[in-house]
C-alpha cells in the first residue's frame, strides 16, 4: 500500500505551496543516489511532489486518495493524468542546487533560477619570492601575466561599432532555453541560458572583429600589488577582480599570489618570533656589559650580565615579526655564545696566563 504523499515529505496537510517545496528540496538533496541515499525512497519523494505540489492534483488527492492516479482504478480513474514515477515531469528549478548536480549527471546543464545566471571568470595563480626582510616590512610588487580581460575595442559588447542589436531568434528574446528530457528519475524540465545571446534575449547583428564577438581577449596586463607586513611562507594574498574575464559579459575571477620566503642567513623565523644566534667576547660575558644585537630595525644594545654562560637566550619585546591581522609583534629571541679569538696578541696571552694562574 502506497504511503501517504503528506507523510513522505513530512508536512502537514495544511501546508503552503512554499512549505512543500521547501520540505521535497530537503528530501531530495538527503536521499540523492548520488549522495549515498536510497534510490526507492527518491523516487517515492518525487511523486509525492508531483502531486502534492500541483494545486490541481493536489486537491483530487486530498479527495479521492492515491486511487485518484492509478489510471482507472476504482471509479476514480477518469481523472487520469499521473501513471507513477515514470511519468513525472520536474522542473529543475524546483530542485535548487541539487538541479546542477542532476544536470552535470545526465548532460542538460543545470537549473537556472530567477534571471539569467553570471558566469564568472577564472580565478589566477601566482608566486612570488621575497626576503625576510621583505616579508618583515611589506612591500609592493609588479607582476606581469597574460591574462583573459575585457576588449578594448569592443569594451567588452562583443559588437561591431557599427552593429544593431536584435532580438534572439532562439530564446526569443527571454534569455533562457526550456528543455525537457528523460532520466533514470524521471521527466525533467531544465531551463538554461540560451547558448546564442548569453541570457540578453538581444545579440549584435554584426560581432567585433578584434574578439569575435567574446567580448574578451587575451592581453599582457601589469599589475602592481601590496603585500602587506608580517606575511608567512606559505601565505596567499588574494586580489579581487585581478583574474580573468569571462566571455560575453561575464565576471572577473581573481588572483592568488602565493608567497614563499627565502631562507635568511642570520635569522630563523618561527611564528611571529625570530631567532637569532649573537657573539659577546668572553671578557663581557665574565665580567658583564653591553654589546651590539642585530634586529631587522637595526642594531640595538643588550646588556649582558656577568657570569652569563654559553647558550644563554635574551628575550627582545617586540622586535619580532608583526601580526599580519591585528596590532602587536613577536619577540626576537638572541642565543648569546662568547667570541672566542683565533689568534692571541702577548699582551692578551699575558693576561690570560695571569687569570689561568688565579683559577679562572
Amino acid at each position: 500500500m502506497a504511503r501517504d504523499y503528506y507523510e513522505v515529505l513530512g508536512v502537514s496537510k495544511s501546508a503552503s505551496q512554499d512549505e512543500i517545496k521547501r520540505a521535497f528540496r530537503k528530501k531530495a538533496h538527503a536521499l540523492h543516489p548520488d549522495k549515498g541515499g536510497d534510490e526507492k525512497q527518491f523516487k517515492e519523494v518525487n511523486e509525492a511532489y508531483q502531486v502534492l505540489g500541483d494545486e490541481k492534483r493536489r486537491a483530487t488527492y486530498d479527495q479521492f486518495g492515491h486511487a485518484a492516479f492509478q489510471g482507472g482504478a476504482g471509479g476514480a480513474g477518469g481523472f487520469g493524468g499521473f501513471s507513477g514515477f515514470d511519468g513525472m515531469n520536474i522542473n529543475m528549478e524546483d530542485l535548487g542546487d541539487l538541479g546542477d548536480v542532476l544536470g552535470s549527471m545526465f548532460g542538460f546543464g543545470g537549473a537556472t533560477t530567477g534571471g539569467t545566471r553570471t558566469r564568472r571568470g577564472r580565478d589566477m595563480e601566482t608566486t612570488i619570492q621575497l626576503t625576510l626582510k621583505e616579508a618583515y616590512d611589506g612591500i609592493r610588487k609588479t607582476i606581469t601575466q597574460r591574462v583573459q580581460t575585457t576588449c578594448e575595442q569592443c569594451k567588452g559588447s562583443g559588437a561591431h561599432a557599427d552593429s544593431k542589436t536584435v532580438t534572439c531568434g532562439t530564446c526569443n528574446g527571454t534569455g533562457k532555453v526550456v528543455r525537457a528530457q528523460r532520466t533514470p528519475f524521471g521527466m525533467f524540465q531544465n531551463t538554461s541560458i540560451c547558448s546564442d545571446c548569453h541570457g540578453k534575449g538581444q545579440k549584435p547583428e554584426r560581432v567585433c572583429g578584434q574578439c569575435q564577438g567574446a567580448g574578451v581577449t587575451t592581453q599582457t596586463k601589469t599589475l602592481e600589488i601590496q603585500i602587506p607586513g608580517g606575511i608567512d611562507d606559505g601565505e596567499t594574498v588574494r586580489v579581487s577582480g585581478a583574474g580573468e574575464t569571462a566571455p560575453h559579459g561575464g565576471g572577473t575571477g581573481d588572483l592568488y599570489v602565493h608567497v614563499r620566503l627565502n631562507k635568511d642567513p642570520e635569522f630563523i623565523r618561527q611564528g611571529n618570533d625570530l631567532h637569532l644566534t649573537a657573539f659577546a667576547p668572553v671578557s663581557t660575558m665574565m665580567i658583564g656589559g653591553v654589546v651590539d644585537v642585530k634586529t631587522m630595525e637595526g642594531d640595538v644594545e643588550l646588556r649582558v650580565p656577568s657570569g652569563t654562560q654559553t647558550g644563554t637566550i635574551f628575550k627582545l619585546r617586540g622586535k619580532g615579526f608583526p601580526y599580519l591581522h591585528g596590532r602587536g609583534r613577536g619577540d626576537q629571541l638572541v642565543t648569546l655564545n662568547p667570541d672566542i679569538p683565533q689568534k692571541l696578541s702577548r699582551e692578551q696571552k699575558t693576561l690570560l696566563e695571569e687569570l689561568k694562574k688565579a683559577g679562572l
